[in-house]
């Protein structure tokens, strides 16, 4: 069914992403994990594929690709087990690409395209997740620079990051604090700007969630993504919905991962003198695995479809990111399940898949949050 959405050039990247990741992903994923650090060759592999500008257009140095080239390559990327956030691709490459001034573009785009640069989303705060208006972050600003303080945490990619798209308020005591945000581009070499702590997590080993620090940073005027204002956060956040069908992608890659593994263990695992697949509690439960993959899927490939017709897809991206969120973790937990004693090992590999998937219900939005956005569209 999904065949019947996408063109025959989207088939063909479907095609190249997974060879890509048979060859250079699932051969290194455990010991990447194992190292427990970024994998210089992970983004270089991506760059060398021109993956990195995949949404960026030709005339920056990109690949023109679409948003279903994006969830084409999320899945790929879940589906091979490796839990690295392409948030440069969807989230910041994005936004400087829809937002940005001529200039911006030409300054950043070619080399973020090339993998010269790596983007990092900075949002997040201590007090300020899902709340988003409570953030204090801010940007003062002078006479032809914004004067920028503030702390930002579980940023992906921070630690390697050399662009950061950063929100910060530029007003403060507005009845609605959300229309006092904006948006700066904000070099890593910039002076001031530090990496704090890295987070300890769960899963996630390859990858990392980091704080950034921003202390009397000047960022040049020219440098404002977008200004504050009743449009401002909104524009930031219609942007954001490409990121939370990137994420649900993942999600599907990383159900699908566990799937394929379990699928094929129950056809060779032999208990009581035949494969445990005969069993119908086991038939089943992966009978059960196969449609909800299937209807996430279905979910993220509706939004995107509408997302290329010129819909704003706020309520169908927080639909797909909190089925494929929810899908993905009971997912992986009915493949450790399967799996037996097994399953529980790091051998079997689906116990980090479990690890790993369960993150990305945080990231983009918690589901809680999904399901207000959704809540407000359909009521409204």
């Amino acid at each position: 069914m999904i065949d019947s959405l996408l063109s025959d050039e989207n088939k063909m990247f479907r095609d190249t992403v997974r060879k890509f990741a048979e060859e250079k992903i699932i051969p290194n994923v455990k010991t990447w994990e194992k190292v427990g650090q970024y994998p210089d060759e992970y983004y270089r592999h991506l760059s060398e594929m021109g993956f990195m500008g995949l949404l960026v257009p030709e005339e920056y140095g990109g690949a023109g690709g679409s948003l279903i080239d994006l969830a084409i390559l999320c899945e790929e990327m879940g589906r091979a087990g490796v839990s690295i956030p392409l948030t440069h691709v969807s989230a910041c490459c994005r936004a400087i690409l829809n937002q940005g001034t001529e200039d911006q573009k030409r300054r950043y785009l070619p080399d973020m395209a090339s993998g010269k640069k790596i983007g990092a989303y900075c949002q997040t705060e201590p007090n300020a997740g899902s709340d988003a208006g409570n953030m204090s972050s801010f940007a003062e600003k002078k006479n032809g620079y914004y004067l920028l303080n503030g702390r930002k945490v579980f940023i992906s990619n921070g630690k390697i990051a050399s662009v950061f798209v950063v929100l910060a308020k530029t007003e403060k005591n507005l009845p609605k604090p959300s229309k006092g945000i904006a948006t700066f581009i904000v070099d890593r070499d910039t002076a001031g700007v530090s990496i704090g702590k890295t987070e300890d997590l769960m899963g996630r080993h390859c990858s990392s969630l980091d704080e950034i620090i921003f202390e009397n940073v000047k960022v040049p005027a020219e440098n404002l993504l977008i200004p504050a204002g009743s449009k401002g956060f909104k524009e930031m956040m219609i942007e954001f919905n490409s990121e939370r069908c990137g994420n649900a992608s993942f999600c599907v890659g990383f159900a699908q991962g566990a799937y394929d593994r379990t699928l094929r263990y129950c056809k060779e695992r032999v208990q009581f003198g035949k494969p445990i697949s005969e069993f119908q509690g086991i038939r089943w439960t992966l009978a059960e695995m196969a449609i909800k993959i299937q209807a996430a899927r279905l979910l993220i490939y509706d939004a995107l479809t509408k997302e290329k017709k010129g819909k704003i897809i706020a309520k169908e991206a927080s639909m797909a990111k909190k089925f494929a969120n929810e899908m993905a973790v009971w997912v992986c937990d009915q493949a450790i399940q399967l799996h037996g004693a097994y399953g529980y090992t790091a051998d079997y590999e689906v116990e980090r898949y479990y690890r790993d998937v369960r993150g990305w219900s945080m990231g983009g939005g918690t589901t809680q949050v999904c399901l207000n956005r959704i809540a407000h569209e359909i009521l409204k």
